[in-house]
């Protein structure tokens, strides 16, 4: 199990599902308005975040999946 799988990366575990349920609630301009916003606030814990949503499946509408990720430029959100 890496480290992100752990948790102990992006925003902690804890935090890293929040952020996840949150995301889900929202429609896909809201979500990119989000990912945008996490993004902004702290790039390295956003992609260590967005890395442990793909390896965990969680948002695939999304991000995709470990299989078939799906390129995001967040600067361009």
């Amino acid at each position: 199990m890496s480290l992100v799988i752990a948790g102990i990366k992006g925003y902690g575990e804890q935090d890293n599902f929040y952020e996840a349920g949150v995301m889900k609630e929202l429609d896909h301009d809201g979500k990119k308005k989000y990912a945008k916003k996490l993004w902004e606030e702290d790039p390295k814990k956003y992609y260590e975040w967005k890395e442990w949503c793909i390896d965990l499946d969680v948002l695939p509408d999304f991000f995709g999946t470990h299989d078939n990720p799906i390129d995001i430029d967040e600067s361009k959100l």
